[in-house]
C-alpha cells in the first residue's frame, strides 16, 4: 500500500529534519486541573469463561477534538491531520483491550454511529501530546441507557518510551475503560442482555419498516426504548431485517481490515511522534513554570536560549509539514470496498464515512424492494 512505502521515507525525513533550526514561538498553556485524576496502574479484568449471552460492540471512530478556530493549533501541539489519524488509531487499540477481557461478542470499529447497535462506544479526544492522553467517552446500549459518560486521563512516563511491541504508553487508560464497561455488564442478567439484543434488532426493523414493527417499541419518559412485544417466530419480514443487518456487518468487517492496516502502519512513526511530543510537553511545562516565577531564566527572550540549550529537545526540530504529510497519507489512503449483494458486485469509493452511508442507502433500497414497503432511510 502507498502509505506503507511512504512510511519509511517519511520517517527518514522526520529524523533528518532534526538538523533543521527550531522555531522559537512560545507554546500555549493548557489547564490540566480540569481533567480527572490519572488512572494510574490498572490490571485488565478478564472473564475466565465467556458469558452465554454477549453483546456486540460498535466502536465509532473518535471525534478528533480539533477546535473550530485554527489559530494557535500548532502552539497547542495540535496538528489536524495527525489528530484525525489518532481518532482512528485509538478505537483500534481500545478494541484490542476489550477483546482480551473475554466478555463481549464481536467488537467492530466503524466510521460512523450504527443505526441500532447492541452497545455503542463514541469518544472525543480532549488532549493528546505524548505526555497526556485525555478522552471523553460515551457508551449507550440499544435501549438508550447510558453505561458510561466520563472523561479518562492518563500520563505516560519516561519508562513508557521507546514503546515496546504490543503495548501502549496509555494502556492503563484503555484497561480502566474496559474494566468499567465490564463492571456494568456484570450487573446485567442473561435476560437483560437478551432484551438489549432484541431491542437492537427491532430498532433497526422499525427504522426500515415502521408500519410493520413500530408497534413493538415504545419510548419512556427518559427517551429510552422499551419492548412492547415481539414479532411471531419465523416472521419473514424480520428475517429480511436480519439479513440486511448481516449485510451491514459485512461492510463493517471489510472496512475493519483498513483500520487494522492503518493501525499497524502507523504504530512505529506514531510512537516516535508521541515520544518527541512528551519531551515537548515537559519542556513546555518547564517554560511555563519559569515564566510564572519570573526568574532569570524566564526573562524576555529566554525562550530561544532555553530551546537551544536543551540538547535533548528534538520535537521542535521535526518539521510540521513532514508530520502532516505522514498523517495526511494515513487519512487519504482509503481503498474502495468491493462487496457482493444478491449475486451482484458493488464497488464503493470515497471516504469510509461516505462508503458507509452509500452502503446503508443501498441496503435500505434492497429491503424496500424485497418487502414491497416504502422504506425509511436509516
Amino acid at each position: 500500500m502507498h502509505y506503507r512505502n511512504a512510511l519509511t521515507g517519511l520517517l527518514l525525513a522526520v529524523l533528518l529534519a532534526a538538523c533543521s533550526a527550531p522555531q522559537t514561538v512560545a507554546p500555549l498553556a493548557f489547564d490540566a486541573s480540569a481533567w480527572p485524576a490519572r488512572v494510574g496502574a490498572v490490571d485488565l479484568q478478564r472473564l475466565a469463561q465467556a458469558p452465554a449471552e454477549t453483546l456486540d460492540i460498535a466502536l465509532v471512530s473518535f471525534d478528533a477534538g480539533i477546535p473550530e478556530r485554527s489559530a494557535g493549533l500548532s502552539r497547542q501541539g495540535i496538528f489536524p491531520d495527525i489528530r484525525q489519524a489518532e481518532a482512528r488509531f485509538i478505537p483500534v487499540r481500545l478494541r484490542q483491550v476489550l477483546q482480551k477481557s473475554n466478555a463481549w461478542g464481536v467488537v467492530r470499529v466503524l466510521p460512523e454511529p450504527q443505526l441500532a447497535p447492541e452497545l455503542q462506544i463514541e469518544g472525543r479526544i480532549v488532549h493528546s501530546d505524548g505526555r497526556y492522553l485525555v478522552v471523553h467517552v460515551k457508551v449507550l446500549d440499544a435501549s438508550g441507557r447510558a453505561w458510561l459518560d466520563a472523561v479518562y486521563a492518563d500520563e505516560s512516563s519516561a519508562a513508557d518510551y521507546p514503546v515496546a511491541m504490543d503495548t501502549d504508553p496509555f494502556i492503563d487508560l484503555y484497561r480502566q475503560l474496559a474494566n468499567d464497561l465490564l463492571a456494568t455488564f456484570r450487573g446485567l442478567s442473561s435476560e437483560e442482555v437478551l432484551r438489549i439484543r432484541r431491542l437492537a434488532l427491532l430498532r433497526q426493523a422499525s427504522a426500515l419498516a415502521p408500519q410493520a414493527f413500530g408497534r413493538f417499541l415504545q419510548r419512556d419518559e427518559n427517551g429510552n426504548y422499551q419492548l412492547q412485544g415481539l414479532p411471531a417466530e419465523g416472521d419473514p419480514m424480520l428475517a429480511r431485517v436480519q439479513r440486511i443487518r448481516n449485510q451491514e456487518h459485512l461492510f463493517i468487517d471489510t472496512v475493519d481490515e483498513q483500520y487494522v492496516d492503518l493501525f499497524q502502519a502507523m504504530q512505529p512513526t506514531y510512537n516516535l511522534w508521541r515520544q518527541y511530543g512528551r519531551e515537548q510537553a515537559l519542556y513546555r511545562a518547564d517554560y511555563q513554570r519559569r515564566l510564572a516565577q519570573r526568574d532569570s531564566a524566564g526573562a524576555r527572550g529566554s525562550y530561544a536560549a532555553m530551546e537551544q540549550s536543551y540538547n535533548a529537545y528534538r520535537w521542535s526540530k521535526i518539521q510540521q509539514q513532514d508530520l502532516e504529510e505522514l498523517a495526511r497519507g494515513f487519512n487519504n489512503e482509503v481503498q474502495p470496498t468491493v462487496l457482493d449483494v444478491s449475486g451482484s458486485v458493488v464497488r464503493l469509493s470515497g471516504s469510509l464515512e461516505s462508503q458507509y452511508d452509500e452502503w446503508r442507502r443501498l441496503l435500505q433500497a434492497i429491503f424496500a424492494l424485497e418487502s414491497g414497503l416504502p422504506g425509511t432511510p436509516p
